[in-house]
């Protein structure tokens, strides 16, 4: 079991560092995760997908949130933090969630830029242009 001590929002290199600790060793831990990989591969995205035949992850299907960003962390009690995403969407993470991120990040991370083609990308979709 891990508790969180911390949350560090990086916007320049628009990731989270969340510094935790864990019961089964005094040491403190930090992992870092883009905003872009917590938002597409957010609960209640994975739930969305269905398991496959042969065991392999399925990646959920969000594109163009290359430049999404967090805008709030709320704690939620013992059920974890609720992250919100300037686009809108907001979902709960446990520090058990967050740490099986991390872990599975080389295996997820590959397998959702391969599944991007050119219909889907990373980038937004439209471009906004401020006129003054």
């Amino acid at each position: 079991m891990s508790t969180i001590l911390k949350f560090i929002l990086n916007t320049p290199s628009k990731a989270l560092d969340v510094h935790f600790t864990s019961t089964t060793s005094q040491q403190n831990n930090i992992i870092s995760l883009s905003f872009e990989y917590l938002r597409i591969f957010s609960p209640s995205e994975l739930s969305k997908t269905k398991a496959n035949n042969d065991g392999s992850p399925l990646i959920p299907e969000v594109f163009h949130k290359k430049n999404v960003t967090i805008i709030a962390i709320e704690s939620v009690g013992k059920h974890g933090y609720r992250i919100i995403f300037d686009d809108n969407h907001q979902d709960i993470f446990s520090s058990e969630e967050l740490l099986h991120l991390s872990v599975q990040f080389e295996q997820y991370w590959p397998l959702y830029i391969k599944s991007l083609s050119t219909t889907h990308s990373r980038e937004a979709s439209i471009n906004f242009k401020s006129v003054t």
